[in-house]
């Protein structure tokens, strides 16, 4: 009997090790045959992202319209996995402020890297800038941006986006610009030959303190207590070609009233649905420059929301998690499902 005993456990034993033992000693071994150390024992476990779910990657200086000084846009979107990849996601064209000059494109890129992360295609584009060159006088910029939304339209394989969700944000008067798009779709006064035959509309508009009705500006010269007024000197006179030696012309007025979305609201005319957000301590553009642009949208039928920010300056105490929130649910609401 103790002999059978004996025999069993020589059989379950292996290299000085119960078949128990080696069991888990296989379980443990971290692939190439050895035993895991503490560190590795007690190590946590997260699982692989082969979807890239969450990243982001950014290309810039995309050219997106030759015969012009340098006319690009940075691309910030979700990362791929490769050329299998056949995902397509809503894009956010993006104008960041500048008083008609030259966009900086760097000014919100945490902003719309968010944007990207949460399965955005996010294009911040500059434009020709009138203070530069006299030549780029409106409409210039304008076409310039309408432009930048057609190629993002005719590239829109390339860059994984979806051709039928694409959407405009700008600030101050980058949202100027985003107005003017949304009201001015297809527009053949604004066609300067580019990707002809594509579409320049865009599903949404989001303008954060933007000036929307320019010959208030023109009719407010001269007036030093008046931040919102033409200085023959600034940027604003550039755009509008005004200078000291011609005055305020017929053209330069004609140019602000082409330039103001609140002109160019058409009764009985529909257009994409538009978030206005305003700082009410804005210092440069005031803030009933929104207010009034949102009434006459919604008095004519039109979705359009404010949102004021109390006491916010231009820029600056403007944002805030819950400015950023609230633009980031417009956009979601409005880039759920193709036109």
């Amino acid at each position: 009997m103790k002999q059978d005993m004996r025999e069993a456990r020589a059989n379950q034993t292996e290299h000085g090790l119960p078949n128990i033992d080696r069991a888990m000693s296989k379980s443990l071994s971290c692939g190439d045959g050895h035993l895991p150390s503490p560190a590795e024992s007690s190590a946590a476990h997260v699982p692989a992202n082969p979807a890239l779910a969450g990243l982001a990657r950014m290309t810039r200086d995309v050219a997106y319209k030759t015969g012009a000084d340098h006319l690009v846009m940075d691309v910030i979107a979700p990362q791929s996995f490769g050329d299998d990849d056949v995902r397509q996601y809503p894009a956010v064209v993006f104008v960041q402020g500048s008083a008609w000059t030259t966009p900086d494109r760097d000014t919100e890129i945490a902003q719309l890297s968010q944007l990207a992360r949460e399965g955005y295609v996010v294009a911040t584009v500059n434009h020709r800038d009138a203070s530069r060159n006299p030549e780029y006088v409106f409409p210039a910029y304008l076409e310039d941006a309408k432009s930048a939304v057609r190629f993002l339209r005719t590239h829109a394989d390339e860059w994984q986006v979806d051709a039928d969700r694409i959407g405009i944000w700008g600030t101050s008067s980058g949202g100027n610009t985003a107005l003017l798009i949304g009201l001015t779709a297809d527009d053949p006064r604004y066609e300067d030959g580019s990707n002809p035959g594509v579409s320049d509309a865009v599903n949404y508009v989001v303008a954060c303190f933007p000036p929307t009705d320019l010959t208030e500006a023109v009719e407010a010269f001269g007036q030093e207590d008046n931040a919102f007024r033409l200085y023959y000197a600034g940027p604003l006179a550039a755009v509008l070609g005004a200078t000291p030696q011609t005055g305020i012309t017929d053209e330069v007025r004609q140019r602000a009233a082409d330039m103001s979305p609140y002109l160019q609201v058409e009764p009985g005319r529909r257009y994409p649905p538009m978030l206005l957000l305003h700082g009410t301590g804005d210092r440069v553009v005031p803030y009933r420059q929104s207010v009034k642009m949102c009434d006459k949208l919604v008095g004519n039928g039109n979705d359009a929301r404010l949102v004021l920010v109390d006491g916010a300056d231009h820029e600056h105490d403007f944002w805030s998690q819950s400015v950023l929130d609230s633009i980031g649910d417009f956009i979601a609401e409005h880039s759920k499902t193709s036109k």
